[in-house]
């Protein structure tokens, strides 16, 4: 098992600890929870939570070690930002002939046109298209692989 975890790629890899990784904390505040309590009704939610990652990151980890995934590799086009707060919205990614329009999920602020990016979807993910750009909502990782460089202000390949 460990040899097949070593083999998976590093983004994916990473997920499957981070799920891991709550739903151990989620046992451990489920223990905590009933030794402060003393009732088994009030740390029943973690418990039910520490499930749910647990089967996330099995989940993860089995389509990883299958190889049911796709890597798409791209550059950055550009990168739409929130109006108010200024985080990283969608980008447009432009892998060989095709467009993509990726929709991030957490924090990207480290993300410019010129961005050299591998993108891991599991191979069932729905791709929309819409006005000859492929849209995608889902995906498990993301690798932002090199960053664009900054001139007079503006992010360069």
């Amino acid at each position: 098992m460990r040899a097949a975890f070593s083999r998976i790629p590093a983004p994916l890899r990473k997920q499957t600890l981070i799920r891991l990784g709550f739903s151990v904390l989620f046992l451990m505040l489920m223990f905590v929870l009933l030794i402060i309590a003393h009732d088994i009704y009030i740390s029943l939610p973690c418990a039910g939570v520490s499930v749910f990652f647990a089967a996330a990151a099995y989940s993860m980890f089995r389509l990883s070690v299958s190889g049911e995934y796709a890597v798409v590799s791209g550059i950055c086009q550009s990168v739409a930002l929130t109006p108010i707060r200024g985080r990283v919205k969608n980008i447009i990614l432009q892998s060989g002939e095709h467009t993509l329009l990726i929709t991030l999920h957490g924090r990207f602020g480290t993300i410019w046109a010129g961005t050299a990016v591998d993108l891991y979807a599991a191979k069932n993910t729905p791709i929309y298209e819409k006005n000859g750009v492929q849209i995608l909502y889902n995906y498990l990782a993301i690798d932002v692989k090199q960053m664009g460089r900054k001139v007079n202000g503006v992010y360069l390949r």
